[in-house]
């Protein structure tokens, strides 16, 4: 039984795979990905607001935070796109 259970999720990715549906399968999973990867703080001073076109559009609540967010953009950047395994994410926009 475990190996049909196998064989239909290699089913179900290859469907997924085959319609083009994986962008927006992870695209809807960015805002969790997002707050796991800044923990309660950023739940704290954070808002995902949108992802449009490769970039992630973040609301921040304090200029200081703002400024430290801004300076790691590229760590955050490769750490969401190396979680999901491919480049989505070309630019996170904090205002």
């Amino acid at each position: 039984m475990h190996s049909s259970a196998k064989h239909i999720a290699d089913l179900l990715k290859e469907i997924v795979k085959d319609n083009g549906w994986e962008k927006d399968i992870i695209s809807n999973k960015l805002p969790i990905l997002w707050y796991e990867l800044l923990g309660e703080k950023g739940r704290e001073l954070t808002e995902f607001r949108r992802f449009d076109e490769g970039k992630l559009y973040i609301h921040v609540h304090s200029a200081p935070w703002r400024h430290e967010l801004t300076l790691r953009k590229q760590e955050f950047i490769s750490k969401i796109n190396n979680h999901i395994g491919f480049s989505l994410i070309t630019d996170i926009i904090f205002r």
